[in-house]
């Protein structure tokens, strides 16, 4: 059998984007959701306020506007996106089979910043380069990660910035050093690493790009959690808005880890990207962050154990979940 183009250009460069993979209705849907959900809150934000676009109005985030927190995971709108067919195809073809599990992943609604019309009560994210995987696997393909494009998302739109190529030199950078910094290292059940800014030009001089990948509304952006990227914000016109997606063979999950994922999804409770990790960050121990916080440091006590609108428990749903085989 041919493979696919994408997946040729996925395993040379380390990332691609699919165009035109989610209907336009269903990414407009999901903005319109998205600002109702971010104004649900009692803390004042109103979309077409500019003077509200302040952390003191909005509910807590990362990066300026990455949600994982209040059960945003398992909110209708979110869920309308997982099971976009289109989307499921893509990565029915990655893995070979249809018997795939999903992320409990959040969303992203970074509105810009900008002096003029933006958010004036933050700074632009300054890059944090890092992989999504464990160092001591890095020679192995794990796990392509996708983020749902639902809003145009040109050079000032902020979004995800990758090092092209960067996926298969990691091992060969280690071993160029002695191994990977321990303090770089997020552990073995955290699968992840952290490079330093003044690392990239290692990479840079063996041909590694420095891409942000710009993408249009709807399209589907998959990168192997290898390579090293980042996310920029958004410091033009336009809100960022997109959710993130990742599917894996239920295969790869033990029954007991099955039953303790559907024990997830019925309590509403977010994951990480990795489908089959079972990790919730809102139950990290001893991570000050774990519950969402207002600006003051105390806990939310608008925080949510549901969503906001329940999403409607359809086979997919269930199947995607782990709940029904």
């Amino acid at each position: 059998m041919t493979k696919a183009q994408f997946l040729i250009d996925l395993e040379r460069d380390g990332y691609v984007v699919l165009p035109n993979i989610i209907p336009r209705s269903s990414c407009k849907r999901f903005q319109e959701s998205a600002w109702e959900w971010l104004e649900s809150f009692p803390y004042g934000f109103k979309k077409d306020d500019p003077t509200t676009w302040t952390n003191e109005n909005l509910p807590y985030s990362t990066t300026g506007g990455l949600y994982n927190r209040y059960s945003v995971n398992h909110e209708d709108f979110v869920w309308k996106i997982r099971t976009e067919p289109a989307i499921i195809k893509i990565f029915e073809q990655i893995w070979g089979t249809s018997d795939l599990i999903a992320s409990f992943d959040g969303m992203n609604a970074s509105l810009p910043i900008n002096e003029q019309t933006g958010r004036k009560d933050i700074s632009a994210t300054k890059p944090w380069p890092h992989i999504d995987q464990n160092p001591r696997t890095i020679q192995n393909f794990e796990l392509y990660q996708g983020i749902a494009n639902l809003s145009p998302n040109g050079p000032l739109d902020g979004g995800l910035c990758v090092l092209k190529g960067s996926h298969a030199l990691h091992q060969e950078y280690f071993d160029s050093i002695g191994g990977f910094k321990e303090d770089q290292d997020a552990g073995v059940k955290e699968n992840g690493y952290t490079y330093k800014i003044d690392e990239m030009g290692w990479f840079k001089k063996k041909g590694c790009e420095e891409v942000k990948i710009c993408a249009g509304e709807g399209d589907l952006i998959l990168w192997d959690s290898r390579t090293i990227h980042w996310n920029a914000s958004p410091t033009g016109t336009q809100t960022r808005f997109v959710t993130y997606v990742c599917y894996c063979p239920r295969s790869l999950m033990s029954t007991e880890e099955l039953a303790q994922k559907a024990q997830i999804f019925k309590d509403r409770k977010g994951t990480t990207h990795f489908p089959y990790m079972n990790r919730v960050p809102a139950e990290r121990p001893g991570y000050y962050n774990a519950l969402p916080r207002r600006p003051d440091g105390q806990i939310d006590p608008a925080n949510r154990t549901r969503p906001r609108i329940e999403p409607e428990e359809t086979p997919l749903m269930l199947k995607l979940a782990g709940v029904v085989a």
